[in-house]
């Protein structure tokens, strides 16, 4: 989004905030039948093609039948026969610049509405496009949209909580110059403005101002939100439209480059619901043809801009694998009059035709070829055969997921529907069925229902905790598996495979079970309710036969202690010179004793293996002197009585190999005098004792 558009858009916001000073600052407050589900995945889109100007539906649609009378209604803008492109039995056809609408409704992908209007129709552009934007009677004076006041009523949290987890992405677009009235709702604009979305640049950094509680300050709030806003979703926009590109090249025109943005949008995995784009120039007063072939003019081609880019667009979202998401339809304020005007072009007139695109349209061409009065003067106008309201109810509730009162409550009142999607296709409750196959069409939102589309019973995946406890040695069935229920209002059966054995969850047992003697291989657990009869959980769980144990110790022999390195398991027997002890962890820390110690560690499966160390701790002894004469003093601490000493020179010569007795002030006596100078090594062990040194002897 470039500054300027920024500007501008926070100029209608700082407006709005005037008009508005008690802003409508409501806690997020998500229904469980919000129709805007989220903008976290994928669903249903609608895309707006607004025809500015008043479109001629007299020379875009034209009834075959009454040839003859147009004749002489509209001899200036006139178009033979032999020039259009008809659509079969119905006596219609199509102006030949709109060759690919033939296309699509022979694809069964074009809904034709003939005759749309209002009661009382206003002549004014800019009054009559606010009342099919505001969707208002001709006397009243509404200020907000009725897509705004739909999105507001779904969303009476925006836009303080937005965007967010649940919706990260822009509820609406609008790829025009500036924000409509169609997307200004009772309490904030509701559209976002993507003109160009590679330009984006942040345009406000980051901040969070504290403001006073008063009119000023609210409105200093509402523009610091709507400024975080634009540049969290432009982020969103800009990164969805470089992800994709186009298969089929768009027009160079200002509805093909709108329309690409939508198309490049939806591709590229941004999933707002609602795009609005627009084409002007349809104010035909003069030169709508060219005088010397009708086929051609601005009329012409316009509707050329509009063929090409739909055509575009549709081709694009085919190639995406998207159009099954999205239902294209345009409007316009009012169609032109029957009788041409002497400057070769028509004037403001009344009802006109509606095109709606899309894969899962209702075909069927929805309401009476026009009728042209015989010698029709400038004054003889169209009638309205149907309400632009009874269109919108229509798109509410089959496409937008409106149900109940969510039409009425935004048009006003209520409006007959008429059939715009497919019977097979419109899904009013959004359980997966559709409503001509719903026994349950009132389902709430997230229910898991049945082919007849009633809810059935059912509870969520997270309300059971399964975990194995243990693996099985092969042969032996001793793996274990721990199941538990958040939910406790039931009684849970259990079955598992294998076993043969069934098992209750409940409130005796704490709806906590231990359950044994699984063999290695694949289990499967049926759960049932005993009240649900239709309800059924099925978890497969799989019992492995376990790794073999492993350890490692490390010694400090001056601390006494020994650290072991144990994998395997989750549980370990650790015995250490008898002393049976139980480790949880995979390092584990023992104290040893002086003199031998065994340690032995093992885990509740014998198939995993034993592990068994000696590690033999000595007492420290010390000497004296060194070097020595004639005794030898050797200090032996502890509780041995007596030690074995040994004497070899340094060539392995053994020279004494002896017991002595240990004196009670803990001391050897070992005479040396009689040994030659030299250099020999002392051997002394014990029980206790286990040490080798070097003396030198003079």
């Amino acid at each position: 989004m470039e500054r300027r558009s920024f500007l501008h858009n926070l100029g209608h916001a700082s407006a709005l905030a005037a008009a508005f000073p008690s802003l409508a600052f409501k806690g997020l407050d998500f229904s469980s039948t919000s129709a805007l589900s989220n903008t976290a995945s994928r669903g249903n889109i609608i895309v707006l093609i607004k025809l500015d100007g008043g479109n001629d539906g007299l020379n875009t649609i034209i009834p075959l039948d009454q040839m003859s009378e147009l004749s002489k209604a509209r001899p200036h803008v006139f178009m033979p026969e032999n020039k259009l492109i008809s659509l079969g039995s119905n006596d219609l056809a199509v102006h030949p610049a709109l060759n690919n609408f033939k296309s699509f409704f022979d694809e069964d992908r074009l809904k034709i509405i003939q005759n749309v209007g209002y009661p009382t129709p206003d002549f004014s552009h800019f009054r009559s496009m606010d009342i099919w934007q505001s969707a208002s009677d001709y006397n009243q004076y509404i200020n907000s949209g009725w897509m705004a006041r739909y999105i507001e009523k779904k969303h009476p949290a925006y836009p303080q909580e937005y965007p967010n987890e649940q919706f990260p992405h822009p509820l609406s677009i609008e790829l025009g110059w500036q924000s409509s009235l169609l997307f200004t709702g009772e309490s904030s604009f509701t559209s976002f403005i993507a003109r160009n979305p590679t330009e984006f640049r942040e345009i406000i950094n980051e901040f969070d101002n504290e403001y006073p509680s008063d009119k000023k300050g609210e409105r200093l709030k509402y523009l610091q939100l709507i400024a975080k806003q634009s540049n969290l979703y432009s982020l969103e926009v800009k990164r969805a439209y470089e992800s994709v590109s186009n298969t089929f090249e768009y027009p160079n025109s200002n509805i093909g480059q709108q329309l690409e943005i939508a198309g490049r949008l939806i591709g590229g995995g941004l999933n707002t619901r609602i795009y609005m784009v627009e084409l002007g120039g349809f104010d035909t007063h003069d030169t709508q043809v060219d005088s010397s072939d009708p086929t051609k003019g601005n009329h012409a081609a316009l509707l050329k801009e509009l063929n090409d880019a739909v055509t575009a667009f549709m081709k694009n979202l085919d190639a995406m694998g998207r159009s099954d998401d999205v239902l294209t339809m345009t409007f316009s304020e009012f169609g032109r009059t029957i009788v041409s005007n002497g400057s070769g072009g028509t004037d403001h007139g009344t009802a006109a035709p509606m095109f709606i695109f899309g894969n899962k349209v209702n075909p069927d061409v929805l309401g009476a070829n026009p009728v042209i009065p015989k010698n029709a003067v400038w004054q003889d106008n169209l009638e309205a055969e149907f309400d632009f309201r009874q269109v919108y109810t229509s798109i509410i509730n089959q496409w937008m997921g409106g149900g109940g009162t969510s039409a009425k409550d935004v048009l006003f009142k209520d409006f007959d529907e008429i059939q715009i999607v497919g019977k097979e296709f419109v899904d009013s409750d959004n359980d997966g069925v559709a409503d001509i196959y719903d026994d349950c069409p009132d389902t709430p939102a997230g229910a898991i229902v049945g082919l007849d589309g009633c809810e059935l019973f059912s509870l969520p995946q997270d309300n059971y905790t399964l975990e194995v406890v243990s693996a099985s040695c092969i042969g032996l069935e001793n793996g274990q598996i721990k199941l538990s229920v958040a939910n406790t209002d039931y009684v849970y059966q259990v079955e598992v495979s294998g076993i043969g054995e069934s098992f209750e969850l409940a409130s005796a047992n704490g709806h906590e079970l231990l359950i044994s003697d699984l063999g290695v291989g694949s289990h499967t657990l049926d759960i049932r309710i005993e009240d649900k009869p239709s309800y059924l959980q099925t978890f497969e769980v799989s019992i492995t036969e376990p790794a073999p144990l492993q350890a490692q110790a490390q010694v400090n022999y001056t601390a006494k202690k020994a650290s072991l390195r144990l994998d395997g398991s989750s549980v370990y027997f650790v015995n250490v010179n008898g002393k049976q002890m139980v480790a949880s962890e995979n390092g584990y820390q023992v104290a040893l004793q002086a003199g031998n110690n065994i340690i032995k560690v093992s885990t509740p499966l014998e198939c995993q293996g034993v592990y068994e160390e000696s590690i033999f701790i000595s007492e420290k002894v010390t000497y004296y002197p060194n070097p020595v004469k004639t005794d030898l003093k050797i200090v032996v601490p502890g509780k041995d009585s007596e030690s074995r000493v040994k004497i070899f020179d340094t060539q392995g010569n053994k020279f004494e190999d002896h017991t002595s007795r240990i004196a009670f002030n803990r001391e050897i006596t070992l005479p040396m005098g009689h040994l030659k100078s030299g250099i020999y090594i002392v051997k002394i062990s014990g029980q206790t004792v286990e040490q080798t040194f070097k003396i030198v002897k003079q």
